[in-house]
């Protein structure tokens, strides 16, 4: 028996399913910077699979409902079913029978559950029904017999009535014997099978039709006569070829069906028939034979109509599809603005490193070489004032102060702007560095360089990046760390270049994001993106022993 069709979706609910899924996820603002994005693209991914995974539990909770349907219309065919059914273990104990069962050996169907079949059989035949179950177990092949069955109103007990065909079949996985009853008496008890055959066939929703040998229609339910707009007369002696749309199938579709049909006595799939009116639609068919000993005798086919589920599936399918285009190509924009933060993020670094280069360079030119000669000046003045004129002379050292203490202001700003010692390499200006840390800050400040030889072989980009990330990472300390010792270190090994700040303060923050994690660090996010385009790697995380915060940069030469 075919599924029944589940109800389609509609294309219009499809849709609002994905905008629905893409427009309720928050938009991140006009300023975040790539980490945002990222969470945000992500945020967006995994919205859109929750909201695939609901229709998916959706459609796996409608399939539920549906197999528990079929299940019960089954069991309900099996109950009413014209043929006897019985199920047999340990050589003819009945534990299932339905009704016909129960009227063909003329006793109630729960008594049966218990009693052994061959009870039910003349004396005569009770031998012959054992060595046929033992030749079942034996073999695992079908196997058909017929006997006569007890006739319990007999005085002598030995009185035949009826004969019954026994067809049985070993279901191994089970340890049963699956049995089929087949009244062979009187005209009259076939008749009554017939009808109520009939009468079950005509009160179910799929379409039925019984073909003969040559493959021509003998018989038909109504349920087929309301599927297919075909009346009964039409339909019998044809081949139901005549429903189908032969150029929908692919090419040997119904050979192949034909061929496995008649090997393994079933075949199940969807055919593409059309209706008495032309109206097009999808039938998911299940064919079946039904043998005469070895020998096929009738053909037996039940379908349905699943056009509504096909299309509702094809539609979830090309709107799955679309969704997986749709997120495709927004990724593909993410990664390109990311790409292009990237590469803007870098040039603004190279720009702002450039201008402080070219103002520190005015300001020495410019500013330095004023001042030092207002200072020279001033000088000789305050020499020629010294005898004679006390009063000036004293004015005169003031203003003298006044441009010592500019000069040294100025030649802080140069240094904060680009110190000239880094044109004596990435150790002196690291010398630089530490010293003035530790001067300004009065914490010890332990500095480790290796030779001068190995330091030479960084690029000049690389070593600006380097003095950089160490004066952030100093800045960070001085701020945030509350330590009282830190520990820079420059070290070469195996082509890999490390440098690394460590301090003994108050570690990272308790839920162990990394400062800057949250975009409130806006020096570590553009040493993030320094250090990745030149290909390095950057790390922070527990100093040793755990106490305090070591922050690492490593680049390959």
């Amino acid at each position: 028996m075919s599924r029944r069709p589940r109800p389609a979706l509609d294309r219009d609910e499809l849709r609002e399913v994905a905008e629905r899924a893409l427009a309720a996820l928050p938009q991140p603002s006009a300023g975040a910077d790539s980490d945002q994005l990222k969470q945000w693209h992500e945020l967006q991914v995994g919205q859109i699979e929750l909201e695939m995974q609901q229709l998916a539990l959706a459609e796996l909770a409608s399939e539920r409902d549906e197999a528990e349907i079929m299940r019960q219309r089954y069991a309900t065919l099996y109950d009413l079913a014209p043929a006897g059914y019985l199920s047999l273990v340990d050589g003819g104990l009945i534990v299932r029978a339905n009704l016909a069962a129960g009227e063909l050996l003329q006793s109630e169907r729960n008594d049966l559950i218990g009693k052994r079949f061959e009870q039910f059989l003349a004396p005569q035949a009770q031998a012959g029904l054992r060595r046929f179950l033992a030749r079942l177990v034996e073999s695992g092949e079908r196997a058909v017999m017929e006997a006569p069955l007890f006739d319990a109103n007999a005085a002598d007990g030995a009185s035949v009535t009826r004969q019954v065909r026994i067809e049985a079949n070993l279901d191994a996985a089970a340890a049963k014997c699956r049995v089929i009853l087949t009244d062979m008496g009187t005209p009259g008890v076939r008749d009554a099978a017939r009808l109520r055959a009939m009468r079950v066939l005509d009160n179910i929703g799929e379409g039925v039709l019984v073909c003969d040998l040559d493959h021509n229609i003998v018989s038909v339910n109504h349920a087929f006569t309301t599927l297919t707009g075909y009346p009964v007369e039409e339909a019998l002696g044809r081949n139901p070829r005549f429903l189908g749309r032969q150029d929908a199938h692919p090419p040997g579709y119904h050979a192949d069906a034909m061929r496995q049909l008649r090997a393994e006595g079933q075949w199940a799939g969807d055919v593409f028939n059309r209706r008495r009116d032309g109206t097009p639609y999808t039938a998911r068919m299940s064919l079946t034979v039904i043998r005469d000993g070895d020998a096929i005798s009738y053909f037996i086919g039940v379908f349905s109509d699943v056009t509504a589920q096909r299309e509702a599936e094809a539609a979830l399918l090309r709107w799955s599809q679309e969704l997986d285009v749709r997120v495709a190509e927004r990724t593909a924009e993410l990664s390109a603005s990311r790409e292009q933060l990237r590469q803007l993020a870098e040039h603004l670094e190279t720009i702002k490193e450039e201008e402080r280069k070219r103002i520190a360079r005015d300001i020495h030119d410019e500013l330095g070489q004023n001042l030092l000669a207002l200072r020279i000046d001033i000088s000789m003045l305050s020499a020629r004032t010294s005898a004679s004129h006390g009063l000036l002379h004293a004015r005169v050292q003031a203003a003298l102060h006044n441009v010592d203490a500019t000069i040294r202001s100025v030649r802080g700003i140069m240094n904060e702007l680009r110190p000239a010692v880094l044109d004596l390499g990435l150790p002196a200006a690291l010398e630089w560095q530490a010293g003035e840390f530790g001067r300004r800050t009065g914490l010890s400040c332990a500095l480790s360089l290796p030779d001068e030889a190995e330091c030479a072989a960084i690029p000049p980009e690389m070593a600006l990046v380097l003095f950089r990330a160490a004066q952030e990472a100093l800045s960070n300390v001085r701020r945030h760390a509350a330590a009282s010792r830190v520990e820079i270190a420059l070290a070469m090994a195996s082509g890999r270049l490390t440098l690394s700040v460590a301090d003994n303060g108050i570690g990272l923050p308790p839920d162990g994001a990394a400062p800057g994690a949250n975009g409130d660090a806006f020096g570590l996010i553009g040493m993030r993106q320094r250090v990745a385009a030149l290909g390095g790697r950057l790390e922070i995380g527990p100093a040793a022993g755990g106490r305090g915060c070591r922050l690492a940069l490593s680049f390959d030469l």
